[in-house]
């Protein structure tokens, strides 16, 4: 039987995965939050308005974004959550 090398060290905390992978939603948000506007409607060609505000939370929840996405009647749109009252 052949061995193996290897190290082992007790850590504190894990490391955060480094992930350079982008979403084609991206651009979107990054869209919207460089306009300046508070509320947009987005469309998106050739996607249902419903698997859009899916995709669209899922990176705004990686990416921990104050952005709440939304749809209605069709629509989908972005918006900047109102800053708390303390």
């Amino acid at each position: 039987m052949s061995e193996i090398r290897f190290e082992m060290k007790p850590v504190q905390d894990k490391r955060k995965k480094l992930s350079g992978k982008k979403s084609i939603y991206d651009p979107i948000i990054d869209q919207f939050l460089e306009s300046g506007n508070d509320l947009v409607e987005v469309r998106v060609e050739d996607r249902l308005p419903g698997y859009v505000v899916g995709q669209l939370q899922k990176r705004i929840d990686i990416r921990e974004l104050e952005i709440e996405v939304s749809g209605a009647q069709g629509f989908v749109y972005l918006e900047k959550k109102p800053a708390e009252l303390v």
